[in-house]
């Protein structure tokens, strides 16, 4: 075995055991802003491989440091290009929520108008084939019953098309509702959109910009949590934990509130 082809199989081991690390943290929502460690590794996958070309490592060896170099390349350009750009949403807390309607999965027609009276939290995501989209409402539908025992309604929407989503969510088979917004009429009433290049369909399409909103049962916003690079996302558990504070806070806001008006009704001086 010639010096090339080692350094060629060495490399393609060194991208897969790269990557065979990097997959439970992106199905498992814990991928990292700056994941350096798996970095540097795919930056020594791409040394070993360009040097054992200039070696001459035959046949297999070119083969095997093509193996290695495409998905190296591939993982350094999307962990370092997966920036979202700063844009500042049509909404903010304390304010009410634009009432909207789409379709869902099943073909229905939705309106958020119809949820009033109950705390409603809204997800914008990438679409049904983004992985990290799929993880971080993996979690949510895990936490659904944590979330239905306060009260929400757990609501996802993305430029998916109704025929896309459904297939989706059979085999997902979640609670979450599930809205088709094709033409992203919502998500530029929420300006939550990522505006790119290309034509309405395909992978480098105009997509939402992850964004998780609370509504309270007013139609208020409570929480508004957007990501920085799409590869971070917040965790159900911390979500969760927020909603339940800001909803306990809110319903005594409420409580002193209408007590006011009932001590006011009774004694108007």
């Amino acid at each position: 075995m010639t010096i090339g082809l080692i350094l060629a199989s060495l490399s393609l081991a060194t991208g897969a055991g790269t990557i065979a690390s990097y997959y439970p943290k992106m199905q498992s929502n814990q991928a990292t802003l700056l994941p350096r460690r798996q970095q540097a590794l795919m930056v020594l996958a791409l040394l070993l491989a360009i040097s054992a070309f200039f070696l001459q490592p035959g046949i297999v060896g070119y083969v095997l440091g093509a193996l290695a170099i495409v998905p190296a390349a591939l993982f350094l350009l999307g962990t370092s290009t997966s920036g979202l750009p700063s844009l500042q949403p049509a909404v903010s807390v304390g304010a009410l929520a634009p009432d909207f309607s789409a379709i869902d999965a099943e073909g229905m027609p939705f309106h958020l108008s119809n949820l009033r009276g109950e705390p409603v939290l809204i997800k914008f995501f990438r679409g049904y084939w983004c992985p990290y989209c799929i993880a971080e409402l993996k979690q949510l539908d895990d936490s659904a019953k944590e979330f239905a025992a306060l009260g929400i309604k757990l609501v996802a929407l993305s430029s998916d098309r109704v025929d896309e989503l459904r297939p989706f969510k059979q085999k997902q088979n979640w609670d979450i509702t599930l809205l088709a917004d094709p033409e992203l009429v919502v998500h530029r009433q929420y300006r939550v959109e990522f505006r790119k290049f290309s034509p309405k369909r395909g992978p480098f399409r105009d997509l939402a910009i992850p964004t998780t909103i609370l509504i309270d049962r007013d139609g208020r916003v409570l929480l508004l949590e957007q990501t920085s690079d799409f590869r971070v996302r917040p965790q159900a558990s911390m979500i969760l934990a927020k909603a339940k504070a800001l909803l306990a806070t809110n319903e005594r806001q409420f409580d002193h509130a209408a007590s006011c008006d009932v001590c006011a009704a009774i004694d108007p001086t």
